[in-house]
């Protein structure tokens, strides 16, 4: 289990996606994502997510979609561009990604 609440990985997501998360942008969130989170932390985001979306009916999700991508693309890599902008995106909503790129770079 992550140090982080599901909660909270929400919030970061709609701090980091106001407007919501447009489709281009969900493979490299999930890659993202990813390196904090189990694959069932990530459904049960995914799930909480359809859970709290009468509190922002603006924002159209379609979660069968995403569940799919969580099980069938999250193998492949997105490309650095779409990492690099979902990453400022995030880290821009407090998602703490800068971490996880320091420690890449001291393990390379």
């Amino acid at each position: 289990m992550s140090k982080y609440s599901l909660r909270s990985v929400l919030e970061w997501l709609r701090a980091g996606y106001p407007e919501g998360i447009p489709v281009k942008d969900h493979f490299a969130i999930l890659a993202v994502l990813r390196r904090r989170l189990t694959p069932e932390e990530i459904d049960e985001v995914v799930a909480l997510s359809a859970a709290t979306s009468q509190e922002h009916p603006e924002r159209q999700i379609d979660y069968a979609y995403i569940r799919n991508l969580i099980s069938g693309v999250t193998h492949e890599e997105p490309t650095d561009e779409d990492l690099a902008r979902v990453t400022e995106r995030l880290a821009a909503g407090g998602w703490p990604v800068v971490e996880d790129e320091q420690k890449q770079h001291d393990t390379d």
